[in-house]
């Protein structure tokens, strides 16, 4: 499968593309130095570069993601093994759980960090 680059030709907001998300994941933390939006089959890819940290949340409607995938992803984008990053499977009934509900039904949610030096 292909890993492709989502073109931004406007000044995108994700607050307005992905309200209840942003809430949780994206407010809280550090300003964000760069991002761009992927797609890997079906699942879109959020890639956030802070300064400390990178930040890749992986979206999917239709299915759950493989384990394969995530480690293809992981090796594409960051360039490093599924052991240098944090994956968290379980992102998505975490999110469930804290009451936040997301505009769109997503079947699997997964969140990847990764410490910069």
């Amino acid at each position: 499968m292909k890993l492709i680059e989502t073109p931004i030709t406007s000044n995108v907001n994700l607050e307005a593309m992905y309200p209840e998300l942003s809430k949780l994941t994206f407010a809280k933390q550090q300003a964000v130095k760069l991002y761009k939006l992927y797609a890997y089959d079906r699942t879109k890819i959020i890639y956030l570069d802070r300064f400390d940290t990178i930040t890749l949340l992986l979206l999917n409607r239709q299915r759950k993601i493989k384990h394969d995938e995530v480690d293809t992803i992981i090796h594409r984008i960051l360039k490093v093994d599924r052991k240098d990053v944090t994956v968290n499977v379980g992102y998505k009934k975490q999110i469930m759980e804290m009451g936040i509900r997301p505009r769109h039904n997503y079947k699997d949610i997964i969140l990847i960090e990764q410490n910069v030096k």
